[in-house]
């Protein structure tokens, strides 16, 4: 028995699914573009963790406290990671250190000298560490890529999944910094 398909109308309807499965993803793997928080009283605390780095070393987000901080959940199978990180990676070059941390969190399963090679290849510079499901879930991530925003006291200000603009990110640290400037 023959399929009543050809080839090439099978080979058609399954651009389209691919082309439907974009449209509903849009902008994040796994779910599309939702942000919570800025505005609205803080999300929680921070869960704490502990995580080695791809470059060597390790992250406490207890040491970061008194900074505001960005953890980008991602993973190297993730298109629109891969369109988030540039723009972590330019924002964490001019900005980072003194009262930004930018971190990545990769919740890749593949080995970590995969990842790193992955990281390397694309030269990203800021901080990528080697995270799992559990602390994504942790954090209520529910798509990649997903950017928490931490203010200084260490309470989650934003849940974001989908990728944003530099003025999107700029607009958010600003809203976080503000309170902080009116204490002062």
């Amino acid at each position: 028995m023959k399929c009543a398909v050809s080839w090439p109308r099978r080979c058609s309807m399954r651009i389209g699914g691919l082309i439907a499965l974009v449209v509903v993803f849009g902008s994040g793997c796994e779910g599309g573009e939702n942000a919570q928080g800025v505005g609205l009283e803080p999300l929680g605390p921070a869960p704490s963790f502990v995580l080695p780095l791809l470059a060597g070393g390790e992250v406490d987000l207890a040491t970061l406290r008194g900074k505001t901080v960005i953890l980008d959940f991602w993973a190297t199978w993730c298109a629109p990671c891969e369109v988030q990180m540039p723009i972590l990676d330019v924002l964490w070059r001019e900005r980072g250190q003194e009262d930004l941390a930018i971190v990545g969190i990769s919740v890749d399963t593949d080995p970590a000298a995969q990842v790193a090679a992955w990281v390397e290849e694309r030269g990203f510079d800021y901080p990528i560490a080697f995270g799992d499901q559990e602390l994504a879930m942790r954090y209520g991530v529910l798509g990649f890529p997903s950017l928490i925003l931490i203010d200084p006291e260490g309470r989650i200000q934003v849940r974001h999944t989908g990728v944003w603009s530099r003025e999107e990110i700029e607009e958010r640290l600003e809203a976080i910094r503000q309170p902080a400037a009116g204490e002062g």
